[in-house]
């Protein structure tokens, strides 16, 4: 998760649910606030856990 760009647009898995997440980058000023980054990598914010992405794009 290091390397995800909150402006730009994504799928995102959230561990807690284990569900993929569309990602728009709307709220990219927000994650990067608020987004924290635990030991293992993931990132908590506002109730996810995000601990993988993928370029919507196939990039």
């Amino acid at each position: 998760m290091h390397d995800f760009n909150p402006f730009e647009p994504a799928v995102l898995h959230d561990r807690l649910t284990d569900t993929i997440i569309t990602w728009s980058g709307e709220d990219a000023a927000a994650f990067r606030i608020h987004g924290v980054e635990c030991e293992d990598g993931t990132i908590a914010w506002q109730g996810y856990i995000f601990d993988g992405w993928g370029n919507v794009l196939g990039g």
